[in-house]
């Protein structure tokens, strides 16, 4: 089968050799427009927009490969159309993501932005400051799939006070095997004092956190968003970080990766990550062997 690499940098290694080592043909540089005809496969991560435009450039296209999680990349639609089977990688970067969120939630109770950024200035830390410990706190899930579950287990050693979690797609007998309590999303929103989302973004969950919802946190709460740009309202946030509505905030995706609004690098109250959660080696591998390991099985 003759495969496009279409970001060859971001796929891995292991994942281009087991390809080979099993007869495919790569493409790594630009095709020919008589290799497009006759593609049957292509490769790609996260950088590339595989909507109609772009798809229907490979008209025998058969196999969408995506080194990675969301979806929201690509036209789903188009795809189910033309009977382009979609692969990608669910739960590959699950651990990646889940240890971060702990970190992030650690940080974000020990006020460490704040106090760092004294530090930057040559001051040393400030009393009223002083941070929280994670124990005894209110956790909540907002999407409660492989990495929400998997922070909730990686929490049970924290002697944390519960966690509260909101997914409409799972019932409560499933959620509480993880120690999380299905509630509704007001609820959650009002009772955490760290709120971490796990979400795709769609059509439901853009903006799904704006300024009402925002102003339902407690002041001295704060979110996490290491899921997809888009469901925290960017503009809201700032405005909420400005104005001490929310505590603090911790943002591992934004709205227009790479490119991130000014606003935030005068915030001392938020900690800035660039989409680094699921970027771990071991992760980077698996989110790349996965889809073509499945795409194998699926020929074999």
């Amino acid at each position: 089968m003759l495969i496009q690499i279409v970001e060859p940098t971001e796929i891995h290694s292991q994942a281009l050799a087991l390809l080979k080592k099993n007869g495919h043909q790569l493409i790594i540089d630009e095709p020919t427009l008589a290799q497009i005809k006759t593609l049957e496969a292509i490769f790609i991560r996260t950088y590339t927009q595989a909507n109609r435009s772009f798809l229907e450039k490979y008209p025998n296209l058969k196999y969408l490969l995506r080194a990675g999680v969301g979806l929201d990349n690509i036209d789903l639609n188009y795809c189910k159309s033309q009977k382009i089977t979609v692969i990608n990688s669910p739960g590959a970067n699950a651990n990646a993501v889940a240890e971060m969120v702990i970190a992030l939630a650690t940080l974000l109770l020990r006020n460490f932005a704040p106090q760092n950024y004294l530090l930057t200035k040559k001051k040393w830390r400030e009393r009223n400051l002083i941070g929280f410990e994670i124990k005894n706190k209110t956790i909540g899930l907002v999407g409660c799939g492989a990495i929400g579950k998997l922070v909730s287990k990686k929490l049970a050693n924290y002697e944390v006070k519960q966690i509260l979690g909101f997914d409409p797609f799972l019932n409560q007998e499933e959620l509480i095997k993880y120690g999380i309590i299905k509630t509704e999303l007001e609820d959650l929103i009002n009772k955490a004092d760290i709120i971490s989302l796990h979400l795709p973004l769609n059509k439901q969950t853009i903006n799904l956190f704006s300024l009402p919802q925002l102003k339902k946190m407690k002041k001295t709460a704060s979110i996490i968003n290491t899921s997809r740009g888009g469901i925290i309202n960017e503009t809201d946030l700032i405005y909420a970080l400005e104005n001490g509505i929310i505590s603090g905030a911790a943002l591992d995706v934004f709205e227009n990766e790479p490119h991130l609004r000014d606003e935030f690098f005068k915030l001392t109250n938020v900690i800035l990550t660039p989409h680094l959660a699921g970027f771990t080696k071991e992760a980077d591998i698996e989110m790349s062997l996965m889809p073509a390991q499945k795409l194998l099985t699926l020929l074999n």
